[in-house]
């Protein structure tokens, strides 16, 4: 398993650009949202299933956060931050 990739960004848009093998859920969430992912619960998410490559995410956040990148069923599986 790959470590979580994550970014710091200010306020405004941050996005990544993934390359994938395999039909994958890509998750790019805010650090709310990846607690709560880690507790279990539901959490909000850009992103979702994909089956062709490379996948292009853009996020937005009113106020600076860290980001996480999840992919499932995916690995190996390369990104960039945009």
């Amino acid at each position: 398993m790959m470590d979580i990739p994550t970014m710091q960004s200010g306020s405004g848009d941050v996005g990544v650009e993934v390359k994938l093998q395999h039909i994958s859920d890509v998750f790019l969430v805010d650090e709310d949202n990846f607690r709560k992912k880690q507790a279990g619960m539901e959490f909000s998410y850009f992103g979702g299933n994909y089956n062709q490559s490379p996948v292009r995410i853009i996020a937005n956040s009113p106020v600076p956060t860290t980001w996480y990148l999840f992919v499932t069923n995916g690995e190996p599986y390369q990104y960039r931050w945009l």
